[in-house]
Order: C-alpha cells, then sequence, then structure tokens
C-alpha cells in the first residue's frame, strides 16, 4: 500500500501539468455542483420558513351558532388528524383586538350599532401541504362557516418549490455524470503519455492489480485535492454571498433569512470528498484499463 502511494506521488510530480488538469475540473465541476446544491438548501429553508407562516386557516362561523353549537364544532374541528391547535375569537375580543390595532379609530368602533364580527376559530395545521384535503373535510363538517384560508399563495410556492427541486436534482446528475466524463477523459490523456510505462511493466511480468493500484491511488488523490479545493472556494463565496445579502437586507428586517455557511459547508463538504474520491477513482480505473490489454 505504502509502495502504491509513493508511486501515486511521484506519478503526480512528474505529470504535474496533467495533475492540475485534473485537480482543475474536478474543482470547478464540484464548484457548480455546490452553487446549485447551496440554491436547493437555500429554497427548501426558506420555503419552509415562508409556508410554516401559513399553516394557520380561520373559520368564520355563522351567526346562527349558538355556544352549544360552537362548541360542538369546535369539537368535531379538533378531532380532525392534520390539526394541531384550535382557539376561539368571539366576536367581542375581534373587536377589543381591533380597536387596539385601529387606536387612532377607535371613537368610530366605539360607537358602532352592532358588532359587525363573527365568532372565528383559528385552527393551526400540522402539514401545510395538505391544507387542501383539511379543508375539504372542514367543509364536509359544515359549509355554512366560511373557511379563509390563503390557498392559492400557499399552492403556488409548493409549486414553484417542487419545479425548483426537480430542476435542481436533474442538474445535479447531469454534473455528476459531466464530472466522471471530462475526469475521466483528463486522466486518461495523463495515462496515455505513461502507456508505454504500462506497458513493460505487464511484459517484466506485473500483475494488473500492481499496475492499476497507483493510478487509482493517483486519481483518489487528484478527487481529494480538487473537493478540498472546491469546498474551500464554495465556503468563502458563499459567506461573502450571506454578507452581501445581510446588507441588502438590513433596513428591511434583522433576521437572517439564508442557511449559515457552516451547514453548507458542512453538507457539501462531505458529498463533494464521496464525489471526488468516486470519480478520481472510477477515471483511472477506466482509463489504464485500455493499456492493461496487452
Amino acid at each position: 500500500m505504502y509502495t502504491g502511494i509513493l508511486s501515486s506521488f511521484k506519478n503526480i510530480k512528474r505529470n504535474a501539468l496533467m495533475s492540475f488538469a485534473s485537480v482543475f475540473s474536478i474543482t470547478s465541476t464540484l464548484v457548480i455542483l455546490g452553487i446549485v446544491i447551496s440554491l436547493i438548501l437555500n429554497v427548501n429553508h426558506l420555503t419552509d420558513e415562508f409556508v410554516d407562516k401559513f399553516n394557520i386557516l380561520n373559520i368564520e362561523i355563522s351567526d346562527e351558532y349558538d355556544d352549544a353549537k360552537i362548541a360542538s364544532f369546535q369539537k368535531q374541528v379538533e378531532e380532525d388528524p392534520n390539526i394541531k391547535t384550535v382557539v376561539l375569537i368571539t366576536k367581542e375580543e375581534g373587536l377589543e383586538k381591533m380597536k387596539e390595532e385601529f387606536s387612532e379609530h377607535s371613537e368610530t368602533l366605539q360607537n358602532l350599532p352592532k358588532n359587525p364580527l363573527p365568532n372565528v376559530l383559528r385552527v393551526e395545521m400540522t402539514d401545510v401541504e395538505q391544507a387542501e384535503e383539511t379543508i375539504s373535510r372542514l367543509e364536509k363538517i359544515d359549509n355554512a362557516n366560511q373557511i379563509r384560508y390563503y390557498r392559492d399563495t400557499v399552492n403556488k410556492i409548493l409549486r414553484i418549490t417542487e419545479v425548483i427541486k426537480t430542476v435542481g436534482l436533474v442538474l445535479i446528475l447531469i454534473l455528476l455524470i459531466t464530472t466522471v466524463f471530462v475526469v475521466n477523459n483528463t486522466i486518461r490523456v495523463s495515462i496515455a503519455g505513461r502507456r508505454a510505462e504500462i506497458g513493460i511493466m505487464r511484459y517484466v511480468g506485473a500483475t494488473r492489480g500492481f499496475i492499476r493500484k497507483p493510478y487509482i491511488i493517483e486519481g483518489i488523490l487528484l478527487g481529494l485535492v480538487g473537493a478540498a479545493f472546491s469546498t474551500a472556494i464554495i465556503s468563502y463565496g458563499y459567506e461573502e454571498f450571506i454578507r452581501l445579502t445581510l446588507e441588502s437586507l438590513s433596513q428591511m428586517t434583522q433576521q437572517r433569512p439564508l442557511l449559515d455557511t457552516l451547514y453548507i459547508v458542512k453538507r457539501f463538504g462531505f458529498l463533494s470528498v464521496v464525489i471526488g474520491i468516486g470519480v478520481g477513482m472510477i477515471g483511472s480505473i477506466f482509463s489504464v484499463r485500455k493499456y492493461l490489454r496487452v
């Protein structure tokens, strides 16, 4: 094993230009992959954050309901499997809250001849993606009550998210295939310059495994270097992107809308190492195989 590693380092040093080309190919493709992955992770994060704010629906109860009927209806709503909490906001409580929110118009609200607000059940759902089915079930209990929900907005957000996820996964697959192809060709060109050396080793009796080992280790080392460079670039670039984003949004919100750099680096770093080792090893295996047919 030690001999194989030593031979790999010698090969890398002796073919520095082609080794650099291999590392550059791996790094470039992994950086693009990192950008796509960062985008998908942040889209998922922002969607979850945004949609969670729309897990509330309000049921305006018909004026025909007395207290007993309201209590019965509330109990049926609470029994729904996708309902987390149900809070009754009486029309009196609703009016008091309105007076607080529109204090500058308190006199007008105070002189209303009749409370125009309905009793409302404030319902919190467990899973927003099941909102349509939940609303259908609630409407079947009694369609005399009016359900208020940002249905179209949430549906549009979920559809856009699914499209972004699908496109992102397709791009990731294409990039992975491209990475293997580019690295395979780069390493193949590198090994082609050493075909005479491989041929001599075969003629003097060296086994295929003995010849192949240094090239496989070389491919793995190049993949690891490419993964390290790409992770460093993504880490620095993403941190700068977050800094610029926060500066732009500082006057609008104090919240950090994007995922932390460490979160992105941990996930991408691990993936880039796996991919780097994989493409380097696969590229070497396929490239050297041609010259072992002696």
